[in-house]
Order: structure tokens, then sequence, then C-alpha cells
């Protein structure tokens, strides 16, 4: 607890000056994770269009799966409604991911 003005106002400007500190990372993280997203999209697309799931290159293994995962909008289905009314409402999304990782060495 602060004993003085002198004291609150000091925790206040480390207060601020950390909020600021947090929201310049943040903002930096975003533009990282955009770009990798970007770069990842670019790698998708390659992958796809040669029809490999790993390739190898300079040391790093490249993985690359496509798959579809079922989403729901609980919003429009009411429980009362049955089955035939949830599988309307059940929508399969196109996921493509990808993972780069250390190659395995071979000895």
């Amino acid at each position: 607890m602060c004993a003085n003005m002198k004291e609150f106002q000091t925790v206040s400007e480390k207060i601020f000056e950390l909020e600021q500190k947090k929201a310049k990372k943040k903002k930096e993280v975003d533009a990282l994770e955009k770009e990798i997203k970007q770069l990842k999209s670019e790698t998708s697309s390659y992958m796809k269009k040669r029809q490999k799931n790993i390739l190898t290159v300079a040391g790093l293994e490249v993985l690359f799966t496509a798959f579809t995962r079922p989403t729901f909008d609980k919003d429009a289905f009411i429980i009362s409604e049955g089955e035939a009314v949830y599988n309307k409402y059940l929508r399969d999304i196109p996921i493509e991911r990808v993972t780069v990782r250390l190659a395995k060495t071979q000895v």
C-alpha cells in the first residue's frame, strides 16, 4: 500500500509504462503471427501443388496436413428440434496445417 502521494504517483507511472510496453509487444506479436500465417499459406500452396505431405529442406522437415473439422452454429440449433436439424447446421470447415520442425538426423 502506498504511504504517500509520491509513492502512489511512482506506482501509477510504472503501471502505465508496463501497459504501454505490453501493448507494443502485443502489436509485434500480432504482426509476427500475421507474417507466419501468410508464409504457411504459401507453403501450403506449394505442398498441395506438388501433392506432398512431407518435404525435407536445409535440415528442416515441413509437414502438410489437410483435413476438415466439423463446426456447429450452436446459436441456430434448438435442442428439441432433433438430429436432422443438428446435422443441417453442422458444417465441415477445411483446415490446412503446416508444421516446420528440425529434420530427424539419420546415423
